[in-house]
């Protein structure tokens, strides 16, 4: 029993300072050593990942994880922030900062904003004593005394605002003549919804845009930048064709049927589409019983009983894999290799592959004659050989 618990005792010590290595061997923000500074970063692709500052190590000091200063210069994340004054150079939070001349969001100035009043309320919303900002923008608020956000102003959902004047799209762009006191954004009946429309008692609103002839009684967001009245369907503000959102079909990621017509994304019909034998056969592709598309675009010369989007694989072990889905932009038939709506001319439809090499930096795409896109790495040179006899 003793002997179990000293190895169990030496097996989490060794753990334990495994643990601490691979943590301290992770660590970002700055290093001064009194010699020269540096700036470390780390993510899951390019590992740790070190530099030196231009900054003066006798006089450098930091200020947040992501900002630093000497006496001449300020930092965010190693980088020199330019225009910034060193010496009077503050840090409100790790998003936020001042000098004696500006404000800066992140590296960026923020344009017209006054360093010795600003002050950041939360997140997102923050003022001086000329204007509110969103995100490190200023909204440009007509009357500050009236002026309220439509939302919370700790959430990156909250897209609107507003006062007695005008109503404020917050990610850029005001709407004059708002009714102030039923000014409010749209009400939504689907979870996958933008936030972009508003409306009062006369109108309708996405973004900065006025929908025209939508009515504001029973108007609702019932998708991603897709709105719905008594009357029509609205792809963002342009009115469609559509009478009622509910009476369709989604196929796929971008293409939808009432039973009768099929439309692409913006409610547009597509041309000579049958509705009775459209389907999605894979990311962007599409076809039924005469014709194949890539998104919206027909191809031409196409055998569409034999067609296919192409497979992608992993190369493991010196064995392929399929990769868990097919190419965006790549597919085939019995006669031809196409990109996107197009033709390659001489590429071999038996033996084009997408294979992502361990020893290239990214997919590689070739047949057994020639690379389209990618390096001829040793193990891509042992591939063809195997396969086909030839490098």
């Amino acid at each position: 029993m003793l002997n179990h618990l000293r190895q169990f005792s030496v097996s989490f010590m060794i753990l334990l300072s495994l643990t601490i290595f691979l943590l301290s061997s992770c660590t970002t923000g700055y290093e001064n050593d009194g010699k020269e500074v540096r700036w470390h970063t780390w993510d899951e692709g390019r590992g740790h990942q070190s530099y030196k500052v231009n900054a003066d190590p006798k006089t450098f000091v930091t200020l947040t994880h992501d900002y630093g200063k000497d006496n001449v210069h300020a930092f965010y994340c190693g980088q020199i922030i330019e225009k910034a004054d060193g010496k009077t150079f503050r840090a409100i939070n790790n998003s936020y900062a001042c000098d004696k001349n500006y404000v800066y969001s992140f590296e960026k100035i923020i344009i017209g904003a006054d360093p010795a009043t600003f002050k950041v309320l939360s997140t997102y919303l923050s003022e001086d004593k000329h204007d509110y900002y969103w995100e490190g923008r200023a909204i440009t608020v007509k009357d500050k005394s009236s002026f309220v956000l439509l939302g919370k102003d700790d959430d990156w959902q909250t897209q609107w605002a507003k006062d007695q004047y005008n109503g404020y799209f917050l990610p850029g762009g005001s709407i004059s003549g708002i009714d102030y006191e039923t000014f409010h954004p749209a009400p939504k009946t689907s979870t996958n919804h933008s936030g972009n429309y508003a409306v009062d008692k006369n109108r309708v609103y996405f973004e900065n845009k006025v929908v025209t002839n939508a009515d504001p009684g029973s108007f609702k967001e019932v998708d991603w930048n897709i709105g719905q009245d008594k009357f029509r369907v609205y792809k963002g503000e342009r009115p469609t064709q559509l009478k009622d959102y509910n009476s369709l079909n989604k196929i796929g990621r971008l293409m939808y049927t009432d039973g009768t017509s099929i439309y692409d994304a913006d409610f547009y019909i597509l041309p000579d589409a049958d509705a009775a034998t459209f389907e999605c056969v894979g990311e962007n592709w599409y076809k039924d019983k005469k014709h194949v598309w890539w998104n919206t675009l027909s191809l031409p010369d196409v055998d569409v009983g034999t067609f296919r989007p192409i497979k992608k694989y992993s190369f493991r072990y010196g064995e392929k894999e399929e990769y868990n889905s097919c190419d965006f932009n790549y597919g085939k038939d019995a006669h031809h290799v196409f990109f996107q709506d197009s033709i390659i001319l001489g590429a071999d439809p038996n033996s084009f592959e997408i294979i992502d090499f361990p020893d290239a930096e990214s997919w590689t795409i070739f047949d057994k004659n020639r690379i389209y896109s990618g390096n001829k790495t040793p193990q891509l040179q042992e591939y063809l050989i195997k396969m086909y006899g030839k490098q």
